[in-house]
């Protein structure tokens, strides 16, 4: 359990550089997290956008900088690294 005047995990992840694997797709992708809420997270990555493009289709051919937001309950799994001495006072 955090404490209370540490930041939580998920406020921890924004601005990192992520690789996110979702059930939707059978490959993980990279990219950054830009914000996060109670549920999931905004997440940056153009290999996704690029995907989700393709599988689309029609649908997302005139959206201009689509932003992806991520359900946490929808993650099979998120790799994410910190400096080796953050980490190692964890």
């Amino acid at each position: 359990m955090p404490l209370p005047d540490s930041p939580s995990f998920k406020d921890k992840l924004v601005g990192k550089h992520v690789i996110v694997k979702v059930s939707l797709f059978s490959r993980a992708f990279p990219g950054t997290v830009a914000a996060t809420d109670e549920t999931g997270f905004c997440f940056v990555s153009d290999e996704m956008v690029t995907a989700l493009r393709e599988i689309t289709g029609k649908a997302m051919a005139n959206v201009d900088a689509p932003n992806i937001y991520l359900p946490f309950s929808g993650l099979e799994w998120l790799v994410f690294s910190e400096p080796k001495a953050a980490a190692a006072s964890a």
